[in-house]
């Protein structure tokens, strides 16, 4: 999980308290532990949608913060790593979180079942790969590509001066075929048409990439804790204080 845990040390807060004040104490820190929290979290947002180009309503609604109570005076502020078995915002970030190695993505670990990828290579879009609008490979396409690549399916389309044959293969890393030696490692579409043959990569295999982390969350957290805690946990005890009496 991207996240970090915020608690607080009230206990020079409490001096010059009467038993009134200090029985309003945990309720006003559970209460003052959310809203900064909650602050986090909005603050995690920004950094999200300002630190990552293009990126998704996935990614960008993705931090979240929990809820204090008096029984537990803590918050936990990060970003989702749950989705139902499937690739969660955290799986897609956690490398600019952290720095190191990216994570592979759910078509890298496709391409890797196949046989296509090998490890300590991943899949960056070529040429020829058709982009969403966040400029992310499309999923149908993905889908389509390594379908063709396992099965070896080609598609006959037009007829006549139209007709045209496309196929796809794999330009494995290290491969010894002369016929290939020419091209980057990666996935390639080849549409055969008229006699003629064209060749366009849809992926491209590169070394293992690695990243800087772009957001340094416990410098964010200790940045909005310094600026907000002390002012909500003042007007918490104050509302509690006064409905207390």
């Amino acid at each position: 999980m991207l996240s970090i845990n915020i608690a607080t040390d009230i206990r020079g807060a409490l001096r010059g308290l009467d038993n009134l004040a200090r029985s309003q104490v945990p309720f006003a820190t559970a209460r003052s532990l959310t809203a900064t929290g909650q602050d986090v979290r909005d603050a995690l947002g920004i950094a999200v949608r300002d630190g990552f180009d293009r990126a998704t309503v996935f990614i960008t609604r993705s931090p979240f913060s929990t809820v204090a109570s008096k029984a537990k005076p803590e918050v936990t502020v990060g970003i989702r790593d749950g989705n139902n078995g499937r690739a969660s915002p955290a799986d897609y970030v956690r490398e600019h979180f952290s720095g190191g190695a990216r994570g592979h993505k759910p078509m890298e670990k496709a391409m890797q079942a196949i046989g296509a990828l090998p490890a300590g290579w991943r899949a960056v879009p070529g040429a020829g790969m058709k982009l969403d609008v966040n400029g992310n490979p499309n999923r149908k396409a993905v889908a389509e590509i390594l379908g063709a690549v396992r099965t070896g399916m080609r598609v006959h389309s037009g007829k006549g001066r139209r007709a045209a044959t496309q196929a796809y293969f794999v330009r494995a890393v290290g491969a010894g075929d002369k016929r290939t030696a020419h091209l980057a490692p990666g996935i390639y579409r080849r549409t055969s048409r008229g006699g003629e043959t064209a060749l366009v990569p849809v992926f491209l295999f590169v070394d293992e990439a690695s990243y800087q982390a772009v957001i340094d969350l416990p410098r964010l957290a200790a940045d909005v804790i310094g600026r907000k805690f002390a002012g909500h946990f003042e007007a918490a005890l104050a509302q509690a204080i006064r409905t207390a009496r």
